[in-house]
């Protein structure tokens, strides 16, 4: 609302200790702020948002290139190369696109363990659910097993799993990866994306691989993974621009 430039200056609400302390953006990394407090934490990013405004009409203008893209595999193997390579090395793979494609586009940088671990989980998930088939002779192997221990071993998960896969609507797909977290390797990245533009230049990729793998929009999906999930829409928003069909 143009205020900024009436606004207090820092030294009217900020001590000069404080000013002094706080980090350049630059230096202001996911992991620095996961080993803060809360309270602490956000304290600190209401500074650097204020400071950054002052004198400066801030438009997001990082857009990464060449985001890097990884195909998992059941046997915990990938397929990785940067967005650019990867239609040509999913072409060389023997029906791809067959069922169901999950678009994954990760959202925060995998330096942090917390983070990692979260996608892990994630794209795990959805590997099982496009291996039910094969999980299901495996569970049906198990209850099978006369073993009393096995069975008072079985966990509360594996159980709920079970009955996932009585009630799953699909059985295969494949899962793409768009690790855009891992181009946002600090604070400022982070901040400053250009959510329009990234997810455009990813709609515009979806469509060439639609198109260069025969895949019927339909069977497209996508999900995002925090400010991945804004791109997300972004690039299916420019899929159905450019297509005429929805993701």
């Amino acid at each position: 609302d143009n205020t900024v430039s009436q606004a207090l200056k820092p030294s009217q609400w900020l001590s000069v200790q404080e000013l002094q302390a706080i980090p350049a953006v630059d230096e202001l990394t996911l992991e620095r702020l996961e080993n803060m407090s809360l309270e602490k934490g956000a304290e600190l990013l209401q500074q650097v948002y204020h400071l950054s405004q002052i004198n400066h009409d801030v438009e997001p203008n990082f857009v990464p290139n060449n985001i890097q893209v990884y195909v998992p595999k059941p046997n915990g193997d990938k397929i990785v190369a940067p967005i650019n390579e990867m239609i040509q090395r999913l072409k060389q793979k023997q029906n791809f696109g067959q069922d169901e494609v999950t678009i994954i586009v990760t959202g925060l940088p995998q330096t942090s363990e917390t983070v990692k671990k979260a996608t892990r989980k994630l794209v795990q998930a959805y590997m099982q659910r496009y291996n039910l088939q094969q999980q299901q002779q495996q569970a049906q192997k198990y209850n099978s097993e006369s073993d009393e221990d096995n069975k008072r071993q079985r966990t509360s998960s594996e159980e709920d799993y079970s009955e996932q896969a009585k009630n799953a609507n699909t059985n295969t797909g494949d899962i793409i990866v768009i690790d855009l977290g891992s181009t946002l390797t600090n604070y400022k990245r982070y901040a400053m994306l250009d959510i329009e533009k990234t997810g455009a230049k990813i709609g515009k990729w979806i469509v060439e691989l639609t198109s260069e793998l025969q895949l019927p929009h339909e069977t497209i999906h996508m999900i995002g993974q925090n400010v991945g999930a804004h791109v997300a829409g972004a690039a299916a928003n420019e899929f159905t621009r450019l297509t005429g069909h929805k993701l």
